[in-house]
């Protein structure tokens, strides 16, 4: 399962329809619970641009299902509309918070709207793209859309939705689910859910250890004389103001050499996800001469309770690898693994509650994410299943997506759309690549050469 954007993910040939979720306006309810805290900052933040901006951030995934009529594939959809309520909720904005609002399991019903035949994949893409774009923003109801496209092979789903009610692994249980709903096999709704996880956040953030220790390791992080988080190693040639972002991939490691990299990193006293980290931080001093890698990592947060629960569960982490040219792999694991090792799942790590804490606003630069889509809770994803997410204007930052599948390790950036940017991600991944595969190899990391 790799994560690219729609445009490079191979869409088929074929009949395409969109589908929209509906429901009649007397059906909808107040919800006294409160949201998430980074929900809420989501949505307020959209709000304060006015409802008329329109700034596709939205996410998704896209699997096939096989031979399905329509009257199948609604039902699927509003079966699993109905088994997830937080998908059936709306916030609005109010002077001083969100009112949350939700409708009944029963109350939604699936709008198809028959585009027609496409011999090119590609336009069909840039017909769900655009459906997408419009209708799945953060402010109003529906955040989640479906589309299909029934071609040679059957039909291929298409599900995009707004990031404030999905995360990565939430992407990566919407396969197996969907599938389950087809074959009739849709269980009892998840409890507790993201909106039980909103009420009791309050809570939860109450047991967590005092500030001091909590905002220490942001402190230490290295910022800018303008107090911002680390940037990307080198430069991208970007000013600050938004600009187009484009997107790179690599297939870091095949399965058999992922399973061999897990071996090697264990045996430095790591995990995969640390060894990874450690190929990042080798690759940095390769490439511009530093001896510290620092960055924000993103890390599911789920608690035990809500480890089944859909949703947007997901914290920021300071990190800081030392590793000087010529440093080797096995010495450069055991400080990813201690940095990984101070992140514990549960609320303290949301965006606008570290911002909160720290008494100014927090603006990730250069972001590390690490899925292992194996591990989600369900049916697993199948190998060639797709996470997609929507082309973005940002600022001069970085993300760094790592994906473990049974396919092996996937790579996926997103960076400003310049030729410095292009050139500089470009010789950063090709040197993680190498790191990864000297491990692979049984080289040690040591063999990697100083600059020049």
């Amino acid at each position: 399962m790799e994560f690219t954007e729609l445009g490079d993910s191979g869409i088929p040939a074929g009949r395409l329809a969109l589908w929209t979720p509906s429901a009649p306006d007397a059906d909808w309810a107040d919800d006294p619970r409160a949201p998430a805290l980074v929900h809420e900052h989501h949505v307020r933040a959209a709000a304060a641009h006015g409802p008329r901006h329109v700034a596709p951030a939205w996410i998704g995934v896209s699997f096939r299902v096989g031979r399905c009529d329509p009257e199948r594939i609604a039902a699927a959809f509003s079966a699993w509309l109905s088994a997830h309520e937080h998908l059936r909720s709306t916030l609005v904005t109010a002077p001083g918070g969100c009112a949350r609002r939700t409708l009944p399991g029963s109350a939604v019903t699936l709008r198809r709207q028959d585009v027609g035949d496409f011999a090119d994949g590609a336009s069909a893409g840039r017909q769900i793209e655009a459906f997408f774009d419009r209708g799945t923003g953060p402010l109003g109801w529906p955040p989640v859309l479906f589309a299909t496209v029934d071609g040679a092979d059957g039909v291929t789903v298409f599900v995009g939705a707004d990031h404030g009610v999905m995360d990565g692994c939430t992407l990566a249980m919407i396969p197996g689910e969907i599938r389950d709903a087809l074959a009739g096999r849709t269980g009892p709704a998840p409890r507790p859910t993201f909106l039980d996880y909103g009420a009791e956040e309050p809570q939860l953030l109450d047991r967590l250890p005092a500030e001091p220790d909590r905002t220490a390791p942001w402190r230490a992080l290295p910022t800018d004389p303008r107090g911002r988080t680390p940037a990307f190693p080198l430069p991208l040639g970007a000013p600050e103001t938004p600009l187009p972002q484009t997107s790179g991939y690599h297939w870091l490691l095949d399965g058999p050499a992922a399973t061999r990299f897990a071996t090697a990193s264990r045996a430095a006293g790591g995990t995969t996800a640390a060894g990874l980290l450690a190929c990042l931080a080798l690759a940095s001093a390769e490439v511009t001469g530093g001896r510290q890698l620092s960055l924000i990592s993103l890390a599911n947060t789920r608690p035990e309770a809500w480890r089944a629960a859909p949703g947007w569960f997901v914290g920021l982490h300071p990190v800081r690898i030392p590793a000087a040219p010529g440093a080797a792999f096995a010495d450069t694991v055991a400080p990813a693994a201690a940095e990984l090792r101070r992140r514990a799942p549960g609320p303290g790590g949301s965006l606008p509650h570290i911002s909160r804490m720290l008494r100014r606003p927090i603006h990730p630069r250069f972001v590390v994410s690490y899925l292992d889509v194996r591990r989600v809770t369900g049916t697993p994803p199948r190998p060639e299943d797709v996470m997609l997410r929507s082309r973005i204007h940002g600022p001069a930052e970085v993300y760094v997506w790592l994906t473990r599948s049974e396919r092996g390790v996937h790579l996926s950036t997103r960076f400003p759309d310049t030729a410095v940017a292009r050139a500089n991600v470009g010789r950063f991944v090709l040197a993680a690549a190498h790191a990864a595969d000297r491990v692979v190899q049984g080289h040690r990391a040591e063999a990697v050469p100083a600059p020049a």
